[in-house]
This record gives structure tokens, sequence and C-alpha cells, in this order.
């Protein structure tokens, strides 16, 4: 009698959440015998049996046992436990069928006293669990709000609070769900409701695209509180799956790493490191060290469960290591995994990546149409998000090659074939983009300036829209380059400004509004430094030209001479005698007659001319052989004077010349 008063002590405090009642006499008033106490004991046992089953992610495993304990039961004590038992692994199981009858199952055993008052609340959020699977979602509610409403414990009324906000989640009611847990976060102390609550919370901000909320949370909740996953593989695994789905591996690691602490179990070690080596693998980032963490933990697998279910595919994963690190041929693996459609797929990238390293440019476009079939989960799994954007690199190898060899047409053929997508991240590296600009000034396309006019909409570098403003005067889009212009002025950066000056007389010369042209050569005599900075740059000779009209129509004489004789000088020293014989005829008329020295320089002027000048008209020539005739008479060089004399009666095709009339009549 004592022994068996020391068993029903033993299961009294086992499980207190069970009525007095029923662990000493049954419904008759009649007290239990020893044998009831152990089908008891061994009920108990089964259930936590299969509850350790469940946590190790065993569920198929543990569904199968559970319906086999409900089936054979004929312990009333134990319905309770069996029926909740068996809901939530009905729920985990996710069978459409399963879960109508567990829903089923479940509401007449709450309607029918069956469940224990402790156990009740439990309950309604199981039924509530169930009830979203299959889409009853006012029912849901309804039994949220009596979990609210019908019990005084605050505890079970957050939870209530927390289910009510799965119901709004379920209708796509993503704020008011946020809103609502949100609330509960910030008032409870309760680490486990606060982590229940992130749990949920990331979800949502995840379904309401506010990816850095959830990445934010979740780094909280793993630092504050892993233990909620670490205690339970099944719950661990279903949230690894969402993190990597949301492409937040580096949490994946953490709670596998944390599970792996935690587990003896060598089935469950083994699926723990091959799914940790699978989520380093998706971790590559064109870096060693995390192709070298999977490598190890394949090769534990290998190692130490040559016969285990992942050990195949482990010895699979570790040879495609091998490849990528070079140690093993991509022919080689073929030939060993010819059967696999993924190791094909992985080999041909390897091939794609090999040609990239080794420059093979000719043969990775000719075979673009092979590599396209590659899909992006294998291209993902080499660290690139897919096959355009491996092609995009290649892109940017070519374009930085040409740009570092000043090779600008060769550019111009690579950006034509460009995606946009290629060109803006080529661009806005720092290191080459001016380059890039000052190739496409050389050789302006009419495509790559309107993207680079789009990417730079915004930018406030006026070194840019100098750039911009130099290709669209090239590209004749004389609108668009003063457009550029005056965000150059608004910017007031006095060294652009003037590296800009003299391409803004350009644009203006050919808008040929005398009126702005006349209002920049203002600006340009308020700004003579701009002229002095940009006198080696060949355009000046055309600045100076016109700016020379413009300060005789002012009457700015001084100024005007000032600005003829750098135009001649400007035009001598580039042999680019433009603007002749009017430069040198004006300067000789500018010199005075009776100094000898004048002469000297006006005789030295005209003959240079005559020397450098090509194609010039024999009316000008005409002029130039007359002021020879009598710069040579003023200077008493009658040999010089009838040499000129002489050419000039010679000329021909001379209509209407003044100048050839009076040599002839000499």
């Amino acid at each position: 009698m004592k022994i068996i008063l020391m068993i029903l002590l033993s299961l009294c405090i086992l499980y207190a959440k069970k009525d007095f009642y029923y662990n000493f006499i049954n419904e008759k008033g009649k007290q239990i015998s020893q044998d009831k106490i152990q089908e008891i004991n061994d009920g108990f046992e089964m259930l936590d049996y299969i509850k350790k089953l469940a946590t190790l992610d065993k569920i198929y495993e543990a569904y199968s046992q559970i319906v086999i304990l409900k089936e054979k039961n004929k312990i009333k004590v134990l319905n309770s436990d069996i029926i909740l038992l068996y809901s939530q692994l009905a729920f985990k199981k996710n069978s459409k069928q399963i879960i109508f009858e567990a829903e089923f199952i479940l509401e007449k055993a709450i309607n029918s006293s069956e469940i224990y008052e402790n156990d009740l609340s439990k309950a309604y959020m199981l039924l509530i669990d169930l009830k979203l699977k299959v889409n009853k979602v006012k029912e849901a509610k309804y039994f949220a709000n009596i979990i609210i409403n019908n019990f005084d414990n605050k505890l079970i009324q957050t939870y209530g609070k927390i289910y009510l906000a799965k119901t709004y989640k379920h209708q796509n009611n993503y704020k008011k769900s946020i809103r609502m847990l949100y609330k509960i976060l910030t008032k409870t102390r309760d680490i486990t409701i606060a982590t229940i609550v992130a749990d949920e919370l990331f979800d949502l901000y995840i379904l309401n695209n506010e990816k850095q909320k959830a990445y934010d949370l979740m780094k909280k909740v793993l630092k504050t509180n892993i233990k909620y996953y670490a205690k339970d593989s099944y719950l661990a695994l279903k949230k690894i799956n969402r993190l990597i789905k949301s492409d937040m591996l580096e949490f994946s690691v953490e709670i596998l790493e944390a599970l792996l602490k935690q587990t003896n179990e060598d089935s469950i070690i083994e699926d723990f490191k091959f799914k940790l080596a699978n989520i380093y693998m998706l971790m590559y980032d064109k870096k060693n060290i995390n192709l070298l963490k999977a490598k190890e933990l394949y090769k534990d697998i290998i190692n130490d469960y040559p016969k285990a279910k992942h050990a195949k595919k482990s010895k699979m994963f570790l040879d495609e290591i091998l490849m990528r690190q070079h140690k093993l041929k991509p022919s080689t693996l073929l030939k060993k995994y010819k059967d696999s459609e993924s190791i094909q797929q992985k080999v041909l990238l390897q091939e794609l990546l090999n040609n990239k390293k080794n420059k093979n440019y000719d043969f990775i476009f000719k075979a673009k149409k092979v590599y396209l079939g590659i899909s992006n989960i294998i291209t993902k799994r080499f660290g690139y998000k897919s096959i355009n954007a491996i092609y995009d690199d290649i892109y940017i190898d070519i374009i930085k090659s040409h740009l570092n060899n000043n090779q600008c047409i060769l550019l111009d053929k690579a950006l034509k074939d460009a995606r946009k997508k290629t060109l803006k991240k080529l661009i806005k590296n720092d290191d080459i983009k001016y380059k890039f600009f000052q190739c496409l000034v050389e050789v302006p396309n009419i495509n790559t300036y309107s993207f680079a006019k789009e990417t730079f909409s915004l930018s406030r570098d006026s070194n840019i829209y100098l750039y911009l403003e130099q290709i669209a005067y090239k590209l004749h889009l004389y609108d668009e380059a003063l457009e550029f212009s005056s965000k150059i002025e608004m910017t007031n950066n006095r060294d652009i400004l003037s590296k800009e000056f003299l391409y803004r007389f350009l644009i203006l010369n050919e808008k040929n509004n005398l009126i702005i042209l006349d209002r920049f050569f203002k600006y340009a005599r308020n700004n003579n430094d701009y002229i002095i900075n940009n006198s080696k740059n060949p355009i000046i000779i055309d600045f100076y030209y016109f700016y020379y009209l413009y300060l005789i129509k002012k009457n700015f004489s001084q100024d005007a001479n000032d600005i003829l004789y750098k135009l001649f000088t400007k035009q001598k020293e580039s042999k680019a005698y433009i603007y002749s014989p009017f430069v040198e005829l004006e300067l000789i008329n500018n010199l005075k007659s009776k100094d000898l020295v004048n002469n000297k320089k006006a005789i030295n002027i005209l003959i240079d001319l005559v020397k450098y000048t090509r194609k010039m008209k024999s009316n000008d020539l005409a002029k130039i052989y007359y002021k020879l005739i009598k710069l040579y008479e003023i200077s008493n060089n009658k040999i010089k004077s009838d040499e000129f004399l002489n050419k000039c009666k010679e000329l021909k095709n001379t209509k209407k010349s003044l100048y050839k009339k009076m040599c002839d009549e000499l």
C-alpha cells in the first residue's frame, strides 16, 4: 500500500496539471488499481516520447504514433492530452484532410468538456491555428475573442490578442496585425511572450515589405532569447526556412549552431550539419571562407555518418567545392555524376567562370545562348544573381580594359551591347566614372548619353554636368547642353565654371542669337581669368575671333587689339590658320605704316600668311600681294616689291578684285 501511495504521489508531482481526482480514484469513487496506474504512467510516457519526436522535427513519425495511441487509448484521463497533441501534430503535418479532421475532433472535445479546464486556453489556441489553416477566419476570430474575454488570467488574455492578430494577418490586414502585436511587445516583460510576438512580427514585416524592420527585430530576438528556437528543432527549422527565403542567412546559421550545441542524437546532428553546410553554400560571396566552412561540415558527415541519409549528397557537394577551388576538373565531375542535371549546370557555369578569368571573351559571347540555360538557383550558389549578372561583370571587365587603355572606339562598341544595369554599376564606380565620361565625350553615343543623363539626374557633381554638357553639344543637343551649363552655374564652382567657359561659348555660338552672345561676351569681360585659364585650349581660337568682333562693335579698341594679337599668335602656334587672312590683314592695318619696325612686322606677318595658309583664294592673295608691294616700297626694297608685283599680275581667277586691278595698273 505504501508503494502504491508513492507511485500515486509521483504521478501527482509529474502531472500536477491533472485534476487531483483522477490521480487517486476513478469516476465511481473507487481507488485506482496499480495496473491502471501503470497504464496511465505508460500513456504519459508515450506522450512525452511523441512530444520529443516532434521537437526533433520528426513530425511524420510523431503523428503516426499519436494516431495509434489515440485509437488504442481506453483511459479517459489521457484523452485531453492525446487530443491536444494530436491536434498540434496534425497542424504541423500540414495536410488539409488531416487538419479538417483534427479541427472537428478538437472542437467537439472542447464542447463536450473532454479537455481539462487547465488546458482549455491551449485548446482554443490550437483550434484557431487549425481553423486558419482551413480558411475559417470568422470562427477563428470568434475563438480568439473567447480567450480574450472569458479568461481572467492576463497572460492567457495576451495570448488571445496574439491569436486575434493572426486572424488579421490571415486576412492580409498586415498593418492592423502589426499594430496589435507591437503594442503587446512594448508592454510585456515576459521574454517568452516577447519572443512569440517578435516571431509573428518578423513574418508580418516581411509580408508588408518592411524587410529592414524584420532584420532588426530578428537580430534582437536571437541576441536575447535564442533558446526559444534551440529547444525545439521543428520550430527552429521552420524559422530557418523563413530566414533563408527572406535572404537572412546569417541568422539561420546562428540558430543552427545553437541547435547543434543542444543536440546529442546522431541523426539530428547529421541533419543540422547538412542544413548548415547548404546554407554556407548559399552564403558564398566570391570569397572562400563560406566554402571552407561548408567543406568541413560535408567532410564531418562523410567521415562520421558514412551510411546516413545525407552522406551521398555530401560527397557530391564536396566534389563541387573541389571543382570550384580548381582541385577537380569540371569534366571529371561531369563523368562522376553524369545523371545529375544540377551537376551538369554547375560544370557549365564553372567553365564560364574559368573562361571569364582567362578572358576568353569571344568564346563566352558565342556560347551565350547555352549559358543562358543555367538556372538562377545555380548561379546564386556561385555568388551571382543570374547569368546576366555574370555577363554584366564580363562587360565591366571589357569596358574597364578599354578605359584604362584609352580605347574609346572599342568602348563605344562594348557600350552598345551592355545592359543598362551594367552601365549603372559601372558609372557609379568613382574610380572609373570620369574615364568613362572622357571617352564618351571623345566618341559620343546617344543611347549611353541618355542613360547617363537619367542616372545622374539628381547628381550635384558639377564635373558630371560638364561632361554631359560636352556630350550634348557634340550630339547637337544644344538646348540640353545649355541646361547642364545652367546647373554648373548654380554650383558657383569657379574651377568648373572656368573649364566650362569655352563649351558654353560653342553652344551659344551654335544657337546664333546675337543678344545672348553679347551677354556671354560681357560675362567673359567680367571673368577675364576664365579666358586666361583656357588660353591653351584649341577652342580659344574660335572664341578670340568672335570676341574680337564683339569688342570692335562695342568700341573697346585696345582690348580688341590685344585679343586680335592673341588670336594671331594662337593660330600660328597651332598651325591652324582658321581665320586667315582676316586676322593678319586686321593686324597690319593696326600697325603704323611710317614705322619701319612695324613695317617689318607687317611684312613678316604677310609672308608667313602666304607661306602657311592653305587654299587661299586668288582675291585674297591679290590683296596680300598688293599690301606687300606697298610695304616693300616704303622700306625701299624695289627687288621684293617687283617680285610680288609680278606674282600679283600672274594671278588668275580673280573676279572683281580691286587689288588685282591696281596691280595690273602699276
